[in-house]
């Protein structure tokens, strides 16, 4: 398997947007308006949070609404909930700091609690948001904008830019916390001749429903890209390698049991797994790759359609 060069990872492009999407509770179905947060200026540079229920945290803890990679920040450091105005007809937003040991400050001003108002900015920490009111057509538009940032166009996972923005997230907070999280690198066994076989269009199909065959077995936190052609990589934060065998068998058994006959493609698709758990197998993203793409590299030498695990490079 041809090796990635470390560059390939780099995002070459500026990203406008990286949304966090919470509209499982919207206030008003019918409004034609938004609260959004975006962060104009701290490690998680682009990223945009929409305010949009009653009472939401935002603060370092893995357990807030709007977690931010901030060590400044507290762990719940700025709650925003609404304010109704004209009647309750319409809403306003209110920011009210929760205590947080650095504060929080609106315009350079400290703040304890405040209304805010469309382009104002929020310093939490060493991050900066600004907030901003935006219309539905606005939403629409960031949206267009992020997919195609952010995901790669056939399968809907995400891209090698986004996984790699969040890679680095992932070991910054594993490190901090002393918190394992595995990789799994994984492509489709002999896929060149389902292409020859059967036709582009075809292959295109079968990537397609693994693609949706892995959103089905992996946790809503996990992140799961296409990394090139018919390879495949997901991030588990939290996951040992135990915890990461067992999904990868699951992955890899779902995979060989589904008819890709459905799709034009008559013969068997599976798949081989590489696993690499940080920090036993690596402590930066390259390395951690490059033992996961070693594991499999070792499942498919010895019989594909397996799972095989990165040596370590230190004990647990």
């Amino acid at each position: 398997m041809e090796k990635k060069k470390d560059n390939d990872l780099v995002n070459e492009q500026t990203v406008e947007i990286r949304m966090v999407d919470h509209r499982d509770a919207q206030l008003d179905s019918s409004a034609s308006y938004s609260f959004t947060l975006t962060v104009i200026e701290g490690s998680d540079f682009g990223a945009v949070f929409h305010i949009d229920r009653a009472e939401m945290i935002l603060g370092r803890s893995d357990e807030v609404d709007f977690r931010i990679n901030d060590s400044r920040a507290s762990r719940r450091h700025l709650m925003f909930t609404f304010l109704p105005v004209e009647g309750g007809e319409k809403v306003s937003v209110m920011a009210i700091d929760l205590d947080s040991k650095n504060g929080t400050y609106v315009n350079n001003e400290k703040i304890e609690d405040l209304e805010l108002k469309n382009g104002d900015k929020l310093k939490v920490g060493d991050t900066i948001l600004k907030f901003e009111v935006k219309d539905t057509l606005d939403i629409s538009y960031h949206e267009k904008l992020y997919n195609q940032a952010t995901r790669d166009p056939l399968t809907g996972l995400w891209n090698r830019n986004y996984v790699q923005a969040e890679f680095d997230k992932i070991i910054s907070l594993s490190s901090r916390y002393n918190r394992p999280f595995s990789l799994l690198l994984f492509d489709i066994d002999f896929f060149k001749s389902v292409n020859d076989t059967y036709g582009h269009h075809v292959g295109d199909l079968v990537l397609k429903k693994t693609a949706q065959l892995i959103m089905s077995q992996l946790r809503a936190h996990d992140v799961a890209g296409r990394y090139g052609g018919e390879e495949f990589i997901s991030l588990m934060p939290d996951t040992s390698i135990e915890g990461a065998l067992v999904a990868a068998e699951r992955l890899r058994q779902e995979i060989e049991l589904f008819d890709f006959s459905l799709f034009g493609c008559l013969r068997r698709v599976t798949i081989s797994i590489g696993i690499a758990q940080f920090p036993i197998c690596g402590r930066t993203s390259e390395e951690l790759i490059k033992q996961a793409d070693a594991a499999l590299y070792t499942a498919k030498q010895t019989g594909r359609n397996r799972v095989s695990v990165a040596a370590l490079i230190e004990t647990p």
